[in-house]
C-alpha cells in the first residue's frame, strides 16, 4: 500500500472491483442466474454482509492496521481469524470449542503475540531483574 501510495479505502475499492471482475463471470458460467430467482429477503443479509462488511469494512480496517503496525505486524493479525471465529461461535451459535480447539486458539494467539513483537515473559523478568540491580547500584 505504501509503494502504491494507496490509502485503505482505495485499496479496498481496488480489491473489491478486481474480485468482482474475476469472480462474477466464473459464477455466472458455473451457476447461471439461479441466484436472482431467490427471494430478496433471503439474499439481502448475505449481500450486505459479504458486500459491505467483508468487502469494504474489513479491508479498510486491515489497511489501517497495516498503516499503523506495518506489514509484518498487520499480517500477523490475519491468523487470528480462526481463533476469533471459534470464540464468537460460543455466544452466537452456542458451540463450545473442544480441547483441540482450545489448544489451537492458544497456539494461534501466542504466535500472533510473538509475531507482532510481544516480549517473552522470561525476557521481561530478566530485564526487570537487571533494572533492579542497576537501581541498587545507583542508590
Amino acid at each position: 500500500m505504501r509503494q502504491a501510495k494507496l490509502d485503505p479505502i482505495h485499496a479496498a475499492a481496488v480489491v473489491s472491483t478486481g474480485s468482482l471482475v474475476i469472480y462474477a463471470p466464473l459464477y455466472l458460467a458455473l451457476r447461471g442466474t439461479r441466484l436472482v430467482q431467490l427471494p430478496l429477503a433471503d439474499v439481502a443479509p448475505q449481500i450486505f454482509f459479504q458486500g459491505v462488511v467483508v468487502s469494504i469494512v474489513s479491508l479498510v480496517l486491515y489497511g489501517r492496521v497495516v498503516v499503523i503496525l506495518g506489514a509484518s505486524g498487520g499480517s500477523a493479525f490475519g491468523a487470528l481469524v480462526p481463533a476469533l471465529s471459534a470464540l464468537l461461535a460460543v455466544p452466537l451459535v452456542g458451540e463450545w470449542p473442544n480441547r483441540t480447539d482450545w489448544l489451537g486458539i492458544m497456539l494461534i494467539s501466542a504466535g500472533v503475540y510473538l509475531a507482532s513483537g510481544g516480549p517473552l515473559p522470561v525476557l521481561m523478568q530478566q530485564e526487570a531483574h537487571r533494572a533492579r540491580k542497576d537501581q541498587a547500584r545507583i542508590s
